[in-house]
């Protein structure tokens, strides 16, 4: 703001006359208008209006002190040219040459600006004026009951326009200006307090409002509160009530339909091991409940997925206008409006996903998500625990499983590095044994039945470096078609009507040890295909599931068939055979090595009498002819029947058969131990035509069906898969196996 200084131009003393004489209308004026009541701006601007032409000015301002802080502000400013020095502008009055005008209350002139900022560079506010264009300046104090209230400025563009003429003039209207100025003020301020009155007690309604809603709120959270933690505390109680996952599942889902109100309730778990996924879906009509199934292949792109991999929520208020996955389509489709998926946490790992869902639009709305986050972090513990147990479950199974085999391997008796006879043929077969033990070649044996073919893969087994480990055997013959590829590779649950729980199949039971799969040429031709991936790749594929299991396991198969003529016949897949083929080796039968039949009537002897307690010691030579002419077309098998069968009958210490047992003419050992045995001149039936006979005429009277109410299987009394097993032997084949 420009500072008055001592210098004073020469009076024009045309101008204060003239301004005298109208001075008397010009207070009239003024003191109508200041009583008018009009606001601060209406009233400097009425003043500035009635100054002009009594007062010379191109611009005229006012400014009011403020206290406490004692400063200047600019309140009001008008100007015929830019405006420099602008409303707002404030400037302390201590140290400033205001304080002197403020203190006496006199008016100052400065007639020259220009020089008056020569002399004083450092007023930025006679500066801002200056560079407006003005040249001269005349200020006044404002006194309001004798104190100052602010100041007011003229200029001018002419230098020396002031004269004291005007300043006293001047000085004898800043008292009623003053006033009225003061006047407004109060008024403003009054009316501001009253505003501010009408507003504290607007806020303390407000207050008394919100404190009145804050305590209903309250209220009604605590009464949220204390209905979620009965909740939680039935949910704690019935979902560690058992240990069976799907009675965890229902207890949860009913205690969430009473809670939110919701139209079904969904499951879905999955493991880090496995892409198939598991779960139930728990659907209310009314108080009617039903279990709709759900799908156990993870779907790319799925809800179920996205949850799974962000771990938070997915809300869809409308399914209407929001189905961008699958599984909101098929919910869409069924009639449903809403779902909440929200994800299920265990030890920082994703194990499921709880769905929620209503008929409804915009139902999850008036769901309590923090309660569902509370519901899933119990229902994710008791899940575990119950996947746990499981898990143990399945575990005791599967180690039952493996002691199965182990008791069959123990209660099989057998000399593996002692493999019975010392004929050339055989000494052939020990040193084929010994060469392929120590790899991990595929190794196919040949030979009839009775040969001692599984002797032989023992023997590969128990001297190469997976004897530590199991050796798995398969009669691929006695398994059923349907039934086989479930039980060499496994199944995922839910994989077929049955599949209640996943399955590890002989492959994985056998990995980092070996497979004996007996009888290969009895596998169907889906299954070679499944086969001959596993000696290419190395890997397997559960029934129902997507993903490939990698698999360390030593094959060995074995056949009593020609297999190269069944590749001729298109009965065995020719690439199955070449990959089998890698180390063949073929078991003589007994009739090519009869040098060592005195050896195995002494091996079998020796077992047999610590069996039956029977001190045989002795073999007559009509026995020993008879053994060493007869051709054991059973082989090896057959051998050791007839030795048992004798060691039964036989008194004393010497062994003695009779040649009508070997032609199975069927009689009995009471016969024998009478002395009444007499050679048949007639040829028997052997018991394997007795049972092909008994297979064709079942077979026969049930039009070809074979398992079910009526088949073959319940009239001759037999398991489905043991008669599979005897036709597939007999090479029995029908068209109609069921219906």
């Amino acid at each position: 703001m420009p500072d008055p200084t001592a210098i004073t131009s020469p009076a024009n003393s045309s101008a204060a006359n003239s301004s005298a004489a109208n001075y008397e209308q010009l207070v009239e004026r003024m003191l109508r208008q200041l009583n008018m009541g009009q606001g601060l701006d209406e009233l400097l601007g009425s003043v500035f209006d009635q100054l002009s032409g009594v007062v010379p000015y191109n611009r005229i301002a006012v400014a009011l002190l403020e206290e406490p802080a004692h400063v200047l502000r600019l309140v009001s400013c008008r100007s015929d040219g830019e405006v420099m020095l602008k409303t707002g502008y404030a400037a302390r009055v201590a140290g400033s040459t205001l304080a002197p005008l403020l203190e006496t209350g006199q008016p100052r002139i400065i007639a020259d600006l220009e020089e008056y900022l020569r002399r004083k560079p450092g007023s930025s506010s006679t500066s801002l004026i200056v560079r407006e264009g003005m040249r001269s300046s005349l200020t006044l104090p404002l006194l309001a009951d004798a104190k100052p209230i602010g100041v007011i400025f003229f200029s001018s563009r002419e230098p020396g326009i002031y004269t004291g003429d005007h300043a006293e003039l001047l000085a004898r209207l800043a008292s009623p200006i003053a006033i009225g100025v003061e006047k407004t003020r109060l008024i403003g301020q009054l009316e501001q307090t009253n505003r501010d009155l009408a507003s504290a007690n607007l806020a303390k309604d407000d207050f008394l409002d919100t404190l009145k809603r804050e305590v209903d709120k309250q209220t009604q959270q605590l009464r949220q509160s204390e209905a979620r933690y009965r909740l939680l505390v039935e949910m704690g109680r019935v979902v560690n009530s058992s240990l069976d996952m799907r009675e965890v599942f229902h207890h949860a889902a009913v205690q969430i339909r009473k809670q939110l109100g919701c139209d079904r309730v969904s499951l879905l778990l999955t493991s880090a091991t496995s892409p198939v996924r598991h779960g139930f879906a728990l659907e209310f009509d009314g108080e009617r409940e039903s279990w709709p199934e759900l799908p156990t292949q993870s779907l790319p792109g799925s809800a179920f997925d996205w949850v799974m991999q962000h771990r938070v929520p997915q809300v869809v208020r409308s399914l209407q206008h929001g189905h961008d996955f699958p599984e909101d389509l098929r919910l869409l489709e069924t009639g449903y409006g809403s779902k909440v998926y929200m994800p299920l946490l265990s030890r920082d790992q994703s194990v499921g996903v709880l769905g929620i869902v209503s008929r409804r639009e915009h139902q999850p709305d008036q769901w309590d998500l923090e309660l569902l986050r509370e519901i899933c972090s119990q229902l994710s513990i008791a899940l575990d625990n119950a996947s746990a147990y499981s898990e143990i479950d399945r575990l005791k199974q599967e180690l039952e499983q493996q002691n199965v085999y182990l008791r069959d391997e123990i209660r099989t008796d057998h000399d593996f590095g002692n493999i019975i006879g010392d004929s050339p043929a055989m000494r052939q077969v020990r040193v084929a044994v010994e060469q392929v033990a120590l790899t991990d070649s595929t190794v196919l044996i040949l030979g009839e039945t009775g040969t001692g073919k599984e002797l032989i893969a023992r023997a590969i087994h128990e001297t190469s470096s997976r004897r530590e480990n199991l050796l798995v055997k398969v009669n691929c013959a006695s398994l059923a078609p349907n039934l086989i590829a479930s039980e060499l590779f496994g199944h995922e649950a839910g994989a077929f009507t049955g599949a209640t729980e996943l399955r590890k199949g002989r492959f994985e039971l056998s990995d980092h040890g070996s497979i004996f799969l007996d009888e290969i040429s009895e596998v169907p031709a889906e299954t070679q295909v499944m086969l001959l991936r596993v000696l290419q790749e190395r890997e397997i594929e559960r029934v129902g599931g997507n993903a490939p299991i990698e698999i360390d396991t030593r094959v060995i198969a074995a056949s009593n068939r020609d297999l190269k003529a069944a590749v001729a016949a298109d009965e065995f897949r020719d690439d199955l055979y070449y990959r089998l083929n890698v180390f063949p080796i073929s078991v003589p039968p007994l009739r090519q090595r009869r040098e060592d039949i005195p050896a195995l009537l002494n091996h079998f002897i020796a077992r047999f009498s610590k069996r039956m307690n029977k001190p045989i010691t002795r073999v007559d030579r009509h026995t020993m002819e008879i053994l060493m002419q007869y051709e054991w077309p059973g082989n090896v098998r057959e051998f050791e029947n007839i030795i048992e069968r004798s060691m039964i009958i036989s008194r004393g210490d010497t062994l003695s058969i009779e040649s009508s047992w070997l032609a199975g003419d069927g009689s009995s050992p009471s016969d024998a131990q009478g002395g009444a045995l007499e050679a048949t001149t007639a040829v028997q039936p052997t018991l394997a035509e007795i049972e092909r006979r008994a297979i064709l005429g079942a077979l026969q009277r049930c039009d070809g069906k074979i398992y079910g109410p009526g088949g073959a299987a319940e009239a001759l009394g037999l398991k489905p898969t043991t008669l599979y097993g005897k036709m597939r032997k007999q090479r029995i084949k029908t068209t109609r196996q069921h219906e």
